[in-house]
């Protein structure tokens, strides 16, 4: 039978939570919990937007298209109307960029851990000892696992790789950075913030699925989302929740989400959850009657092959010991 040991981690935040009761005696409420997450979210990602607007219009003023549209005596409520349909090429750059600016959502889930919920860093997985190695671990075990996947695929045939001449290798680099970040802010907002909050009031396994769940809801507006996409989504939530349970802390699973989407898109050349048209080291090409085994249009995550992996990945930790320096003393 699987069992989960509590982690200094997660008695940090029961140690949070059994002082808030003692203040204020406020049950746990479930449709707040998720509300509050909705906000910090919703925070997170505004400002995202504010903050890459100057990027966006930068490339926007120096685009022809524009320009002919702004001289064309066009009033500003047709110019708004155009602007939807009009043929703007956004340079790869921006989208790193963008993924950079994701560290706007960790800042909004400390800010909101540390002041409101008066949380610890160590409740939030930030921890010091060993996380060099937590997280060269979970690079590691990320290129491992989406590696398993692709050599799935390519062993059915419906998915072969070539070089990519003349890569473009700062730009790459660049997405890695942005990957790094993006990956960690992913597993701040709904391992490090909502699983471990939810685990102070509800059981644990109600933390991981709801977590999870969430997670996977968060995707729903990507491009070619499909039913096994969804079924992946929370294979993955729910795997990167038992990776955190079990290591302690929240190092190895950012590293290993990070690594994962970069993998997909600017090693393989595969569309990272629907989006597509990275710079990559490799190019990948798909059959068109193979997307069952790699996914289509929404990339290796809504195939089978990747259904297994995690499944895998799910069974490996369930069995597997907590890691034993994280243990609370007994």
């Amino acid at each position: 039978m699987c069992k989960f040991r509590i982690t200094r981690m997660l008695q940090a935040a029961k140690n949070t939570s059994l002082a808030q009761q003692d203040r204020d005696q406020a049950p746990p409420n479930m449709l707040k919990d998720v509300l509050i997450f909705l906000l910090i979210f919703g925070i997170g990602s505004m400002t995202q937007a504010i903050l890459l607007s100057p990027f966006q219009l930068t490339v926007l003023f120096s685009s022809e298209a524009f320009k002919n549209l702004l001289s064309s005596g066009c009033s500003f409520a047709e110019i708004m109307k155009a602007l939807p349909n009009l043929e703007v090429i956004f340079p790869h750059w921006l989208m790193a960029v963008h993924l950079c600016l994701t560290s706007t959502t960790i800042a909004a889930c400390l800010i909101y851990c540390r002041r409101i919920e008066k949380r610890s860093f160590l409740s939030l997985g930030f921890v010091k000892q060993g996380a060099v190695g937590e997280y060269a671990a979970g690079l590691g075990i990320g290129l491992l696992m989406f590696g398993g996947a692709i050599g799935l695929a390519l062993l059915t045939g419906h998915l072969t790789l070539a070089l990519t001449p003349s890569p473009a290798w700062g730009l790459i680099l660049f997405y890695f950075l942005g990957f790094m970040i993006q990956g960690m802010s992913e597993e701040v907002l709904c391992r490090s913030y909502l699983m471990v909050s939810l685990q102070r009031g509800y059981p644990l396994w109600a933390a991981v699925l709801i977590n999870a769940l969430i997670f996977t809801a968060l995707h729903l507006g990507n491009p070619g989302i499909t039913p096994l996409a969804l079924l992946n989504l929370t294979l993955f939530g729910i795997f990167a929740s038992l990776y955190t349970l079990r290591r302690g802390s929240i190092w190895g699973i950012g590293a290993l989400h990070a690594i994962w989407n970069f993998a997909q898109g600017n090693l393989f050349g595969i569309s990272v959850s629907g989006i597509t048209g990275t710079p990559s080291l490799l190019t990948a090409t798909v059959s068109e009657g193979g997307a069952l085994i790699h996914g289509g249009a929404f990339g290796m995550e809504g195939g089978l092959a990747v259904t297994l992996v995690m499944t895998v990945g799910c069974v490996v930790l369930m069995a597997m010991r907590t890691k034993k320096s994280e243990l609370v003393e007994t």
